[in-house]
């Protein structure tokens, strides 16, 4: 088995502090000792997971150990109650085409669902690849350690744009619509007949009338 290169290896580090990108606090993680050198340790965001750090912040790491187990439960039963009702709704203005004018992104979510629950869950738990754009339901992924979820997001559209939209569109219907009083065109051949039609019948009239006049 080919060893690993100095650079490839990673280190043990104990987090003095959160980071959504790293991990929370008195976890162990492992990272590249330049990431280290260069980083955490000089901003204080960690020390070395030696044994000398290990048994300084036992207390601490067990108890922070705890928590995570504590939190993790309570995401679990998050999502029985998630589950039960459905997911979680949004309610958004969208054109008529159903593309939102703003995009959802996992801020929006995650406040959903704390205001819905009561909770108190981090945005960066979400897991959307993208913004969403459109109106519709949607299945984002949910990590939190090794508790791993899908969240069901349903977003509808707002009742007030709805009515906008309709309105709109009964008077673009409207509008459309042809107006029985205007007059179709006529062609020249049509009109040029009337005409004649109309010298024949003053013509007979006259011829009627001269009849009469001279009548014996």
């Amino acid at each position: 088995m080919p060893k690993r290169k100095p650079e490839n290896k990673r280190i043990e580090v104990i987090l003095l502090q959160s980071d959504k990108h790293l991990g929370e606090k008195f976890e162990i993680i492992k990272v590249k000792p330049i990431f280290a050198r260069n980083v955490l340790l000089p901003k204080n965001i960690a020390v070395l997971g030696d044994a000398n750090n290990k048994n300084k912040f036992a207390q601490k790491m067990a108890a922070a150990e705890v928590d995570r187990k504590k939190k993790a439960a309570g995401l679990d039963d998050l999502f029985v109650k998630l589950h039960n009702d459905g997911g979680i709704t949004l309610v958004r203005k969208a054109n008529a085409e159903g593309t939102l004018y703003a995009k959802v992104d996992e801020n929006d979510i995650a406040t959903a669902i704390n205001e819905v629950y009561g909770t108190a869950i981090e945005p960066h738990y979400l897991k959307l690849k993208k913004k969403i754009t459109a109106l519709g339901n949607f299945t984002v992924p949910f990590l939190y350690k090794e508790l791993k979820k899908d969240v069901a997001v349903k977003v509808e559209q707002d009742p007030e744009e709805a009515e906008k939209l309709a309105k709109h569109k009964s008077s673009k219907t409207a509008k459309a619509e042809p107006d029985e009083e205007v007059k179709v065109k006529k062609t020249r051949d049509e009109i040029a007949k009337e005409k004649e039609a109309a010298k024949q019948v003053k013509r007979a009239e006259t011829i009627k009338r001269l009849k009469e006049k001279f009548k014996d």
